[in-house]
């Protein structure tokens, strides 16, 4: 049993190798149990835990009747346990949110404290008309994974577009419920990220996180508030 479970480590250290130094690159075939097998002089049964044991994270994908490819996303895979846990109730929409609202005030303070960044996606994300809530919500998620995205913080970017999976679907019941003046503040919420972002403001950036958290915080609340 030691040996196997050395054989399977080794194994992913291999493979995760060859990603690190852009010898599998995202949508590449990955070498065949057989190979790995001989290249690495271990069992196929360890080669093949490795695989699905990276399949299970997301990192790889297996194709029927072509082998396993390298995705380089594991923000899907994310997004299911955050679904899973929600549903077995361990966490909270409550715990999800606080969360997200504190790992983007992080991500901004990060973004800040680069030497450059660019925020021209994001301000175009921000610009774009919507003509319906699904793709007004599809913008917020988009415009929160692109602050996310000028961190160069891999992982954050990974939680974020994990959070904005799920996170999507109660923005667009927000959304639905909203009147003209929430729109507009939310709107302006984002547009003062954006501002304190340009001006290497941290405080000002916070502030304007809450804000735009606190909005959606207490619209939620009230749509699971019972009707009187």
């Amino acid at each position: 049993m030691e040996d196997t479970t050395r054989e399977y480590r080794r194994a992913i250290r291999y493979l995760c190798g060859c990603i690190r130094d852009g010898s599998i690159a995202v949508g590449d075939r990955l070498p065949t149990e057989r190979t790995l097998s001989e290249t690495l002089q271990i069992s196929r049964n360890s080669t093949r835990e490795a695989l699905r044991s990276m399949e299970n994270m997301g990192i790889v994908e297996s194709r029927r009747g072509s082998g396993s490819y390298y995705t380089g996303n594991i923000s899907k895979k994310l997004s299911e346990m955050i679904r899973t846990l929600l549903l077995i109730r361990l966490v909270s929409q409550e715990d999800i949110c606080a969360f997200r609202r504190t790992m983007e005030v992080s991500v901004c303070v990060s973004v800040i404290g680069r030497g450059d960044f660019d925020l021209a996606e994001a301000e175009t994300a921000l610009a774009l008309p919507a003509e319906s809530v699904e793709e007004e919500a599809r913008q917020d998620e988009r415009f929160h994974s692109l602050l996310a995205q000028a961190s160069g913080n891999r992982f954050w970017i990974e939680l974020m577009d994990a959070l904005g999976d799920v996170y999507r679907t109660w923005i667009e019941a927000v959304l639905r419920g909203a009147d003209a003046e929430l729109r507009r503040r939310l709107h302006a919420a984002h547009g003062a990220i954006l501002d304190g972002l340009r001006q290497r403001d941290a405080a000002a950036c916070t502030a304007a996180v809450n804000a735009h958290y606190d909005l959606i915080d207490l619209a939620l609340r009230r749509q699971a508030a019972p009707e009187e």
